[in-house]
């Protein structure tokens, strides 16, 4: 009785965090405006503003001492690589979470 009462409360908790998620947006959301100037255009260090730390301080810090940055042995930048890699490491961890599941909460 007490796991039963356990199991279901485990179980809202998450479909409660589950169904948040995507109300967060529409129920959190405050508007946001933005000022357009039709003619304007960025400027070099408007593009440079957005640069990730791995740029801006890493490759740096390389450079500085002898190791200038090179591409990457697997380019995800391209294609649907990512989206793959992604897709698969959810399909992994959905199986590996999933048997867990069953493990603790369904066989004795």
């Amino acid at each position: 009785m007490i796991q039963n009462r356990f199991r279901y409360k485990i179980i809202s908790l998450f479909l409660v965090f589950i169904l948040w998620i995507p109300l967060s947006r529409t129920v959190c959301a405050e508007e946001h405006q933005e000022k357009t100037d039709e003619g304007a255009t960025p400027t070099q260090a408007e593009e440079e503003v957005w640069t990730g730390i791995d740029v801006s301080i890493v490759g740096k810090y390389a450079t500085k001492y002898g190791h200038p940055p090179r591409d990457p042995y697997i380019n995800t930048d391209k294609g649907d690589l990512l989206l793959f890699v992604f897709t698969i490491s959810g399909v992994i961890g959905g199986f590996i979470i999933g048997f867990n599941v069953r493990k603790l909460f369904y066989e004795k």
